[in-house]
């Protein structure tokens, strides 16, 4: 239920934002946009479905946005604005252009950098380093997995990591052995068993951000 509502946040902006596009692009005479040149505001109204589906792709977290969102999120925008011209060819006083279609290309590349921009401006909002503990044993299969995540995101999130071996304490043992590894953010468990790094990330910036908020 939870990565439901999840993938439901991120991604209903998208589809209402789209849906409006596809309305204005229905009427024969735009008010608004008749008011101001074309080369202002394809870019502009590009640029925020563009920043809509890099935030939809990037899961809403405060890493930075990998170069594969980056193309995936051009990509998607570009194929929207193609098909949202063929869908200008069937309304009345309404056409197709090249030229609308590069516009909006040029918005959704504008959109990278100003992404770009607010992901640093959220990460100074991070404060001191988040204490994050792995808990593993000696003979266990995922946990070097498990730790090579964690010094992934170490790299782009303050975090201040610690490893425990569960076998050191009896009451640990009987606790976390049979989910190891276990990731906590302090004192909340966010992984066991075996490591998913997304599931990962997304538990660790949404509590990066609890606790510094």
């Amino acid at each position: 239920m939870n990565r439901v509502l999840h993938f439901t946040r991120l991604w209903l902006p998208v589809l209402a934002y789209g849906t409006l596009v596809f309305y204005l692009s229905s009427l024969p005479v735009v008010p608004v946009a008749g008011r101001l040149p074309d080369y202002l505001t394809h870019p502009a109204e590009y640029l925020v479905l563009t920043l809509l589906v890099v935030r939809a792709l990037h899961g809403g977290g405060v890493t930075p946005i990998r170069r594969g969102t980056c193309l995936g999120a051009i990509a998607l925008t570009v194929a929207y604005a193609i098909s949202d011209e063929i869908h200008q060819l069937h309304v009345p006083r309404r056409t197709a252009s090249l030229k609308d279609v590069l516009s909006d290309t040029l918005g959704a590349v504008l959109a990278l950098g100003v992404a770009e921009v607010f992901q640093r401006i959220r990460s100074r909002r991070l404060g001191l380093p988040v204490s994050v503990t792995l808990y593993t044993r000696a003979e266990c299969r995922h946990c070097h997995q498990a730790r090579a995540i964690l010094r992934r995101i170490a790299r782009e999130v303050p975090l201040q990591l610690s490893e425990v071996d569960v076998d050191s304490d009896p009451t640990l043992s009987s606790r976390y052995g049979a989910q190891v590894p276990v990731i906590l953010v302090g004192d909340t468990k966010i992984s066991k068993l075996i490591p998913d790094e997304e599931t990962i990330r997304r538990g660790l910036t949404r509590r990066v951000f609890r606790s510094t908020g």
